[in-house]
């Protein structure tokens, strides 16, 4: 993906009409829609002003709901077992497959062609040939840092190929400053998405194409280790700081002033610095010296229509007016990735500030050293996320070995996913 020039902005815009833009196509007075998403105040912001906005010009009445990560895939679940799924439906690609293979989701293809959309954008929200999520934006993982703590330490800019030895170092500068108050680094060994970007780094994957698992023992005992030598260094947080990070942003410890880097998704810079007081960028993932980024580039969220829905056409009509209608588009800015529509792009680019600028940046330069998307996580995910959670916070307060936490880790994953 590349900066959108002015030329190609003319060029873009010119073509509007021809990728559904204006104001036709609204569903008709009266609809009843439910809208569900995971999120943080500024995307349940952005995202109410929409659907308040979407609302008044078409006469529908449209219940808008949010909750954080974890809360909401639980009530999802729930909800749509029930059999009261709401008609739009926040989709991550981790739980896409799963979702779809269960029939819980409809088929998007007639509905929302989506011309100004690559193949490739489309493709993430495919399963098995059918699209069932309309791609909000893209993003890769990213750490986010505080800029001026780097400069304290001597690292006034990173190297993209900086690597994990250099990460170390600089993380133990920082630890230094306020020793037992400030780290360098939050404790990565719990996040899942963190131990899969490294598996990616050395050419593996944490799922493979079956829905298996794609590592081995060693290779948790590595990613065990990896984290045990920071926090032995100093260079992150103990075990009792680090494990009150469940993934709510405002509990990332750069968010509480305790560390000066974190392990995010780009998208997420925009909520983080909503809640810091200090200057935030994002930069590639520390790696071996000469190896792999292990970067990808992914849908950071996508809209998915239930099954169940009695207006299936009409809440069509809604997400084509969040990825497509400049109005939509402008409501919506880059909070949840860089629009996929090169038309969006077009809008929105002489209009970001300094953090879109720095998404847009960052996502261009990853599609020079990106890997191609990975397996997508199978069913029973979600449990291996969760269980990661507590072996890792187990190997760090010191009650499991690495060795053993890594058979545990690896043997309950095995099972999980055998029976899911």
């Amino acid at each position: 993906m590349s900066i959108i020039t002015r030329r190609q902005l003319i060029a873009t815009a010119g073509a509007a009409a021809a990728v559904g833009w204006g104001p036709s196509g609204f569903a008709q007075a009266g609809t009843k829609l439910r809208c569900f998403w995971w999120g943080n105040p500024d995307r349940d912001k952005r995202t109410r002003a929409l659907l308040d906005a979407y609302a008044k010009k078409t006469g529908m009445t449209i219940a808008a709901e949010s909750l954080g990560w974890g809360d909401y895939w639980t009530k999802l679940g729930t909800q749509v077992a029930g059999g009261n799924a709401p008609d739009l439906i926040q989709m991550d690609y981790r739980y896409l497959f799963e979702y779809a293979r269960r029939d819980t989701l409809l088929p998007l293809d007639t509905l929302l062609p989506l011309p100004d959309f690559s193949a490739n954008d489309r493709n993430g929200g495919k399963v098995d040939g059918k699209l069932y999520g309309v791609n909000l934006g893209t993003n890769s993982k990213a750490m986010v840092y505080d800029v001026d703590m780097l400069a304290k330490a001597g690292a006034k800019s990173l190297d993209m190929a900086w690597t994990w030895d250099d990460f170390g170092r600089v993380a133990g500068e920082i630890s230094k400053m306020n020793p037992g108050k400030y780290w360098g680094s939050s404790d990565n060994s719990r996040w899942e998405q963190g131990f899969e970007q490294w598996l990616n780094q050395r050419g593996k994957s944490l799922y493979t194409p079956d829905g298996k698992a794609g590592f081995t023992n060693d290779d948790v005992a590595g990613w065990f280790a990896l984290w045990d030598k920071f926090r032995k260094a100093g260079a992150i947080p103990p075990a009792d700081v680090g494990a009150t990070n469940n993934g709510k942003i405002e509990e990332y410890e750069v968010t509480r002033g305790l560390a000066a880097m974190s392990f995010v998704n780009s998208n997420q810079v925009v909520a983080f610095q909503g809640l810091s007081k200090n200057k935030l960028a994002i930069h590639p993932f520390p790696r071996d010296k000469g190896g792999s980024s292990g970067h990808y580039i992914k849908p950071s969220q996508m809209m998915s229509i239930s099954a169940r829905s009695k207006a299936p056409e009409d809440a069509a009509k809604l997400v084509n007016f969040m990825v497509t209608d400049p109005e939509g588009v402008k409501f919506l800015g880059i909070e949840r990735g860089v629009p996929c529509s090169a038309a969006a792009r077009a809008l929105l680019v002489p209009e970001v500030d300094a953090l879109g600028k720095m998404q847009i940046d960052y996502v261009a330069a990853l599609g020079k050293i990106a890997i191609p998307l990975p397996p997508p996580p199978p069913k029973g995910a979600g449990e291996v996320e969760n269980l990661l959670k507590r072996v890792a916070d187990s190997v760090a307060f010191g009650k499991t070995s690495i060795k053993d936490g890594a058979q545990q880790f690896h043997d309950e994953a095995v099972s999980i996913l055998a029976r899911a």
